[in-house]
């Protein structure tokens, strides 16, 4: 690692250091895990569709075993799955033009950070509609389309963008460079298409907490710290820098005894 590497290392040390341990806690990415956890536990969750599953599965590998789950992984990218031993099932194919399972099939679908690289958010949410059997659900974490970072993506040269992804990212800025088009990622936006596909929301969760990407540099994530905490204490949810939803399909296999309303 060279000097300015090493700056870099140092100013993301020092950042981490100064933030409140319940900035992590309270995030969309904390919610993602304990309540997909609740989900997966669920008598009535037995297949699982875990779309963009990429090379692992985001929960611990005993739920399978523990919970009696079939776990098929889809992703556009083939390779990307090649490794992820935890899958039943692989399938390559596209989200956005169709989900290549029988209708009311699966039980639970849920993505992580992947639907803000989708080109039509309508279509997909359409999709894992049809694959869901009646009563399922769908829970999904994602960027919202106005955050800074992502507003950012949209306006730089990609060439840019990636520089500052690495920068700003470090090791884990490969895994964070795939296209984003933020389609109707924001609050209102995506209320309105999970409706119009037939969805009920059940939760939402929105997260303002996005100043992870200017670790690299104290003075820049101080002041990205303070918007973020502007933001959290004005609560606009299109502002958003992070969605969490939890939607389900109306029908009469339901799990009534979820009390994720009293999570708001």
């Amino acid at each position: 690692m060279g000097t300015l590497g090493s700056f870099f290392a140092l100013n993301r040390r020092l950042s981490r250091a100064i933030t409140p341990d319940h900035f992590h806690e309270v995030n969309v990415f904390a919610a993602y895990h304990k309540i997909g956890a609740i989900l997966l536990s669920h008598p009535e969750t037995r297949i699982v569709l875990d779309v963009g599953a990429g090379k692992k599965w985001h929960f611990p590998e005993h739920y399978k075993a523990w919970y009696g789950i079939r776990l098929i992984g889809l992703d556009i990218d083939g390779a990307e799955m090649s490794d992820n031993a935890l899958l039943d099932q692989k399938i390559e194919c596209d989200a956005v033009e169709r989900i290549p399972l029988a209708a009311g099939s699966v039980d639970l679908v849920m993505i992580s950070s992947g639907i803000e690289h989708f080109s039509n958010n309508q279509n997909f949410l359409n999709n894992a509609f049809e694959v869901l059997r009646p009563g399922g659900y769908f829970i999904a974490q994602f960027p919202g389309r106005y955050a800074p970072f992502a507003v950012a993506n949209r306006l730089l040269p990609k060439s840019t963008s990636k520089k500052l992804l690495a920068t700003s990212m470090g090791e884990t800025a490969e895994h964070l460079g795939f296209t984003a088009h933020y389609d109707r990622t924001n609050y209102s936006a995506f209320r309105d298409m999970a409706r119009l596909s037939g969805f009920k929301v059940v939760y939402h969760l929105p997260g303002y907490n996005s100043s992870s990407y200017l670790e690299f540099f104290v003075p820049f994530y101080v002041m990205s710290y303070l918007y973020d905490s502007v933001m959290n204490a004005v609560g606009l949810k299109d502002l958003a820098a992070y969605n969490l939803w939890v939607l389900r399909k109306p029908g009469e296999i339901d799990l009534p005894e979820f009390k994720l309303y009293a999570w708001k």
